[in-house]
């Protein structure tokens, strides 16, 4: 293999890794923290840290642990689980983390725009289990673009100006199809069909309801 080839191939896989879907739960709460808004304001620094805690152990520490689990079962093959039957199980695991994170929000009476975030990562995942009932769809892709209807759907809502952090979203979004692409994890119609789900999904809850 060429040498610019591995470099590429390298590239790719940081990229995959550093935008793994486990992790933009947090990613995302960082950005709602981060945001110059009323919702960002009324959290105090020491109710930020116990919720990033909280968000990173039940949405990244412990499906991870059951996922290490069941790839040390043989249940899977690799963390990436790159087959649509790899992916059931773990899936659903997931979406029960989502589901009682998304609870735990509610019952903490945070602002809504918490909640919502919170709602629609569990709905992206419920769809992304339908959807590979019968279709491999790139849950990295559906990840970012719910990262992408997050931003957007907090700019229409709110008359957020938050242009210069959608570019970077959408640059991020190339980056993370691009590295799919590279890895031959999937076609490009799985790509361009997992942004639209995340980005309708996500941007609808937090537009309409």
């Amino acid at each position: 293999m060429p040498k610019m080839e591995r470099i590429e191939n390298r590239l790719a896989k940081i990229i995959t890794y550093l935008f793994h879907p486990i992790f933009l739960p947090l990613y995302c709460l960082v950005l709602l923290f981060n945001l110059k808004s009323f919702f960002s304001f009324e959290i105090v620094l020491k109710a930020r840290v116990m919720l990033l805690g909280f968000v990173a152990t039940t949405t990244i520490i412990f499906p991870l642990l059951i996922i290490m689990f069941m790839k040390r079962q043989g249940l899977i093959q690799s963390y990436l689980m790159e087959t649509r039957q790899e992916r059931r199980y773990p899936y659903l695991i997931v979406a029960v983390f989502y589901f009682l994170t998304y609870n735990m929000f509610r019952q903490m009476q945070l602002p809504e725009m918490y909640t919502l975030y919170m709602m629609g990562a569990t709905f992206l995942l419920v769809a992304v289990i339908i959807i590979n009932i019968r279709w491999k769809i790139s849950i990295h892709m559906v990840g970012i673009g719910g990262v992408f209807g997050l931003v957007t759907g907090l700019a229409l809502n709110l008359s957020l100006d938050l242009m210069f952090l959608v570019m970077i979203v959408i640059m991020a979004s190339g980056l993370v199809g691009y590295a799919r692409l590279k890895l031959y994890s999937h076609r490009p119609a799985e790509i361009y069909t997992g942004f639209l789900v995340g980005a309708l999904i996500m941007s609808g809850i937090l537009y309409f309801l």
